[in-house]
C-alpha cells in the first residue's frame, strides 16, 4: 500500500518546523507537529515510508520498530480525515 497527499481537498503550509493543513471541503484547520509535518510533507514529495522513517530516525533518537509503528498510526489518522489517500500497488 502506498499513500498520496489529497491535493484536491487539502492545502499544506509550513510554519517553521511545524505545519498547518486546511481541508477545503470541511473548512477545518489542522496543526501538525514537526513529526507529522515530516510524514505528510514526505508523502506529498513522493517519498516512501521507509525513506520517511530513515529521516525521522536520523533526526530523533528513536527505535526503528517504534518509529514505523508511530508512522503507521499517524497515517491511519490522516487517511481517516481524507488528508492522505490509499493507493493499491497492483
Amino acid at each position: 500500500m502506498t499513500y498520496v497527499f489529497n491535493e484536491e481537498r487539502v492545502l499544506l503550509t509550513q510554519l517553521g518546523e511545524e505545519g498547518v493543513l486546511y481541508d477545503i471541503q470541511s473548512n477545518e484547520y489542522f496543526t501538525l507537529n514537526e513529526t507529522l509535518f515530516y510524514i505528510v510533507d514526505g508523502i506529498k514529495k513522493g517519498l516512501t515510508l521507509v525513506e520517511i522513517g530513515e529521516i525521522l530516525m536520523s533526526k530523533y533518537d528513536i527505535d526503528e520498530n517504534l518509529c514505523y509503528q508511530e508512522i503507521a498510526k499517524a497515517i491511519q489518522q490522516l487517511v481517516e480525515k481524507n488528508i492522505l489517500l490509499e493507493q493499491n500497488n497492483a
